[in-house]
């Protein structure tokens, strides 16, 4: 439940205006201010896909909120799996605080680099010091490892140390890789196509004697890496790549020719588990179009075999006993990885793969071309928003028709796209139970709105409230503004903490 968090701190400039600039604690837009007491109480419908009563608020007396929230210029807040990230307006300081209760489980004054996550799915942030350490913290806020910013780098829950002097234009090289605890899981050397020249292959004594990556001399020039026009050598599987990317047991590597793999750093380190090229007939068909540039989008549990009953793309046994029959329950998930392919000028393609054997479950053509900001980075695509009731993943796009599209997960059918001016007016931001948030503005207003649309069907469901979804966590809870008031909804189902809802004025 609640917006895919994978954002990166640019994603957090989106959230809604009328929450992230105030001076005063959060105002719905339209409301001017007032001597009166904050609120305590809601006071009015919570917007559609909320249900029951908040648990708590976080302005003024009462709410026992941090010191953050009393911040001149406001605050911004977003979610962080189960907690929410509260980030100052007038200073770089910032408090992730557990949804539920409020209580501070991490506090700090550095820079929010982006987030990721960790080998398991959950949610981190990625942190850089004065003095450019890296820091990566938990959404528990314990901290989940620290570098110096040199060499070693966090790639979804292991450290990559990179070969000394390595660059995108020379990405060959010793790797390390290791957990966040310093245990070394995995070594192996990445080298360049045959025939390359090994002086500039990152190889410093042209041996190319890495585990299972033998370089042989050949007649002819290897490609230029990076270069689109430049002819492409076919991506051999034996060679390795740079890693991009981990979840779970799988280490995710790319070879800059194409290839991505996936490699275990399990029981069987450094076997192959699977590989696909960009010009496998099952991504790009009988075209023969060059090899573009992969990259991760996400991470994503659709309903799956497993040990389960079969279920359909709606996520729906077939076929499944009754819930009083042992075999009963839903169907164990089934992990997938998204893939953006990314070519210089024409539309990019979009392909989801079984994360245990690579298979491809589904590729879409994207309206226009999305290219890849620089190459290996294990920085998944920003400003993707997943609402998992309807398995309905929105991806912005930087070019073409359409600013934006919204895909069936499961299905990779295209469901809708912004296309006019009012529609790329806005900005989704929160995804919850079949709805998505999204900041309106258009070219001639000066305040901002939300806009709540059916994630489904791009159907407008409300553009004039006078409250608005801030921030979803990923457990469920909801923070909702109105009336220079900030709500936190629980879970549906879940009773209040201690903290009574009811008006104190």
């Amino acid at each position: 439940m609640g917006f895919r968090p994978r954002v990166p701190v640019a994603a957090v400039a989106v959230l809604l205006a009328g929450a992230a600039c105030t001076g005063e604690p959060a105002q719905p837009p339209g409301a001017t201010q007032s001597p009166r007491p904050l609120p305590t109480s809601f006071g009015g419908e919570p917007p559609p896909g909320v249900a029951g009563a908040p648990s708590r608020f976080l302005h003024g007396p009462g709410s026992d909120g941090p010191d953050i929230l009393d911040d001149p210029m406001g605050v911004r807040i977003q979610a962080v799996g189960d907690a929410f990230l509260i980030s100052s307006n007038s200073e770089e300081r910032h408090v992730l605080q557990d949804a539920a209760d409020g209580a501070t489980l991490w506090e700090g004054g550095h820079r929010v680099d982006g987030f990721g996550t960790d080998r398991d799915g959950s949610d981190v942030l990625v942190l850089t010091g004065d003095d450019g350490t890296t820091t990566v913290v938990g959404d528990d806020g314990e901290a989940v490892w620290s570098g110096d910013g040199g060499r070693d780098s966090y790639v979804g829950g292991v450290v990559v140390r990179r070969p000394e002097g390595w660059s995108a234009d020379d990405p060959y090289g010793d790797f390390t890789v290791r957990g966040t605890d310093g245990a070394e899981i995995w070594d192996f050397a990445f080298t360049p196509p045959p025939g390359a020249d090994p002086g500039d292959s990152g190889d410093p004594d042209g041996r190319g004697d890495g585990e299972g990556n033998g370089s042989e001399e050949g007649d002819t020039e290897p490609p230029l890496f990076g270069d689109p026009d430049a002819p492409s050598a076919a991506p051999d599987p034996d060679r390795l790549g740079v890693p991009v990317g981990a979840h779970g047991d799988a280490l995710l590597l790319t070879d800059g020719s194409g290839l991505f793999q996936a490699r275990d750093i399990g029981d069987d380190t450094g076997e192959l588990l699977w590989s696909v090229a960009g010009d496998d007939p099952a991504l790009a068909g009988d075209s023969g179009v060059p090899l573009p540039q992969p990259q991760i989008v996400g991470y994503y549990d659709l309903p799956g075999t497993g040990d389960g009953p079969e279920a359909t793309a709606a996520g729906e046994p077939e076929d499944a006993p009754a819930s009083g029959e042992p075999d009963g329950g839903a169907p164990e998930a089934r992990p997938t990885v998204l893939l953006r392919w990314s070519f210089p000028e024409d539309p990019s393609l979009l392909s989801l793969h079984d994360l245990d054997d690579g298979a491809t479950l589904w590729t879409l053509t994207e309206p226009g071309a999305n290219p890849v900001d620089r190459e290996f980075t294990p920085a998944q695509v920003t400003g993707t928003v997943y609402d998992p009731a309807t398995g309905t993943l929105l991806l912005p796009q930087a070019s073409g028709a359409a600013s934006l599209i919204a895909v069936d997960l499961a299905t990779g059918a295209q469901r809708w796209e912004f296309e006019d001016a009012d529609e790329r007016s806005i900005v989704p931001a929160v995804a919850l139970s079949g709805y998505v948030y999204g900041d309106s503005r258009s070219a001639d207003d000066t305040e901002s709105s939300q806009v709540v649309l059916e994630a489904e069907t791009k159907d407008v469901v409300a553009d004039d409230l006078d409250s608005y979804v801030e921030a979803a966590t990923g457990d469920g809870h909801v923070l909702v503004v109105r009336d220079r008031q900030r709500f936190v909804f629980p879970p549906p189902g879940d009773p209040a903490p201690g903290v009574s809802a009811s008006p104190t004025r």
